[in-house]
């Protein structure tokens, strides 16, 4: 391969690096897997905020929650698009275009659907158990979810003539009033 060639690659992938989003901004100090397209093995490490590259030792590997190990994740023979991490948790998932992996994350308050392979709102309150809880995903103080199995399956308003969904009772109500002391929701925040 010309020296031409190699230093044009080698451009283009400072310039790729440089262009793209790893951040520390937020993150305590430890190791995350690269949002940026590249080699599996390439992971983030912050100290005080300042993003540092390093690399597994192994080109089969990649970070697993902080430590390198044997990938599941892989473009191989699939189409560009974005899919569940099997490697890192929740709110990770990874995107394949022509074959490269690249690690991406949700917004706050946000997890990755397998389904839809979109980034959603997590409903908090399933994690309470089974039945009708608040909604936190923009439904204010009138909105609820069907909560089965940790996963919220319904989401809905309520309606006009019961405007607001009570905590204790778990129905939609008249006034927020009518649901005195611990029964008031919370209006889109965990309680």
């Amino acid at each position: 391969m010309s020296k031409f060639l190699v230093a044009l690659m080698l451009v283009t992938i400072a310039v790729a690096v440089q262009g793209c989003n790893d951040s520390c901004n937020g993150r305590r100090n430890g190791r995350y897997p690269s949002v940026c397209p590249g080699p599996c093995h390439r992971y983030v490490v912050c100290i005080r905020h300042v993003v540092k590259y390093e690399y597994c030792s192994d080109n089969h590997q990649c970070l697993i929650k902080g430590r390198c190990g044997s990938c599941r994740d892989s473009c191989h023979g699939k189409p560009n698009g974005d899919y569940p991490s099997l490697d890192n948790p929740r709110p990770f998932y990874y995107h394949c275009e022509n074959g490269f992996l690249s690690y991406r994350t949700c917004h706050p308050n946000e997890v990755f659907n397998a389904w839809t392979r979109k980034c959603t709102c997590y409903e908090v309150f399933c994690e309470k158990g089974d039945g009708y809880q608040p909604s936190v995903c923009g439904n204010g103080c009138n909105g609820y979810v069907k909560c089965e199995g940790g996963f919220a399956v319904i989401n809905r308003r309520c309606p006009r003539r019961r405007p607001y969904f009570c905590c204790h009772t778990r129905v939609c109500v008249t006034s927020v009033r009518v649901c005195r002391g611990r029964g008031r929701c919370p209006c889109g925040r965990p309680l």
